[in-house]
């Protein structure tokens, strides 16, 4: 990785050498950057500038990580793609599956009766998009009782959703 130092951050770049003989845990007044305060004086926060590796690896990222295409770097923590927990003890890397969570009906009531209090969804409606991602699920929520507001619905069947998936379908074309 090709980083830069950025050493404006709290007036880190008007820091010098501690005077001879000094200690600096005795030093009264430490850096504070975002709530971290250490003795050491300042923080060395780095803003990545590139990153290089071999377009061999590169091509695994965007195109999903086998085992053999995994770079040969020190990983004890792991790395997860959208299939996969990816981790090794030592030399290989193994692949653990990620847990499939089945998402209810009930629990995308939920989320859907907190998005607005003004427009309902069907249960049929709301079967349309249980398998959503739970992370995009308040977006799609969102988008859909925009939708709602902008035609003066107030409930969204099954129809409805049809409309909006249409609509989004066109607009992904684009």
């Amino acid at each position: 990785m090709e980083c830069t130092w950025v050493d404006t951050l709290d007036g880190a770049e008007n820091d010098g050498p501690l005077p001879e003989g000094d200690d600096h845990y005795t030093l009264e007044k430490y850096h504070d950057f975002n709530g971290i305060t250490s003795p050491y004086g300042a923080h060395f926060i780095l803003k990545i500038d590139k990153i290089l590796m071999k377009e061999k690896y590169y091509n695994a990222i965007v195109n999903g990580v086998t085992k053999k295409d995994f770079p040969p770097c020190p990983i004890d923590y792991g790395y997860r793609d959208s299939k996969n927990f990816w981790y090794h003890k030592h030399a290989k890397m193994r692949a653990e599956l990620l847990p499939v969570r089945e998402t209810t009906l009930s629990s995308v009531r939920y989320a859907a009766d907190r998005t607005d209090p003004t427009v309902h969804f069907t249960d049929e409606a709301l079967e349309t998009i249980v398998n959503v991602p739970r992370i995009f699920l308040p977006t799609v929520l969102r988008g859909c009782v925009a939708w709602a507001k902008e035609n003066n619905v107030t409930e969204i069947t099954a129809a409805e959703m049809k409309i909006i998936n249409d609509k989004r379908s066109k607009e992904k074309k684009k």
